[in-house]
């Protein structure tokens, strides 16, 4: 139940982070959202981006090779690094997958202009609606032995997407708290 407790707390201050766009009706390329929360020995960090932010598109792979391409963009979201001296260990780690943000990629893995001169019916049962906005989720929990030693979460992989600004929410022991990371910024301070 806690638990349940904590994601709602940091699905409910995400959402109210994102209010402002969600009132304009825009999907703002360039401003990912991070929050960290911090719950006794627990610390969670979660990331949301656009597609087009980590991927540089929004478009299906067009084939195994981009698909290739795409899986190794999005492991480029890797593990935060939280403050050495919290002595955290990693629990659980989620990030999204070709297959989790393109779902019908492999039932449309096939040549639609195929090499044969019979004419047939090629109707599919489902939409071709690729033209939608996606975004980029990890999530990962950590055990901290020393909590409250924890006085920075970096996020390594802030450098691989130098140009973003990332909004930041916290939910630390101390109180509640938000704050901009600049591009190429890679440390949230936790102090």
């Amino acid at each position: 139940m806690k638990r349940f407790a904590l994601r709602e707390t940091v699905v409910g201050l995400s959402l109210l982070a994102s209010l402002p766009a969600l009132a304009a009706g825009v999907h703002q390329h360039g401003l990912p959202e991070a929050a960290v929360v911090v719950e006794g020995e627990s610390l969670t960090v979660s990331f949301r981006a656009p597609l087009m932010d980590i991927l540089g598109t929004e478009q299906p792979p067009a084939d195994a090779a981009a698909r290739v391409r795409y899986e190794d963009r999005l492991k480029q979201v890797s593990e935060p690094l939280p403050s050495e001296a919290a002595e955290c260990r990693l629990n659980h780690a989620t990030r999204s997958t070709v297959a989790s943000l393109f779902p019908d990629v492999d039932a449309h893995d096939h040549d639609h202009d195929h090499d044969h001169d019979h004419d047939h019916d090629h109707d599919h049962d489902h939409d071709h609606d690729h033209g939608h906005h996606v975004d980029v989720e990890a999530e990962w929990t950590f055990q901290c032995r020393s909590p409250g030693e924890l006085t920075r979460i970096t996020l390594p992989f802030l450098d691989t997407f130098s140009g973003l600004t990332t909004e930041v929410v916290l939910l630390l022991p101390q109180g509640q708290g938000a704050l901009r990371l600049a591009p190429g910024d890679t440390r949230i301070p936790l102090e």
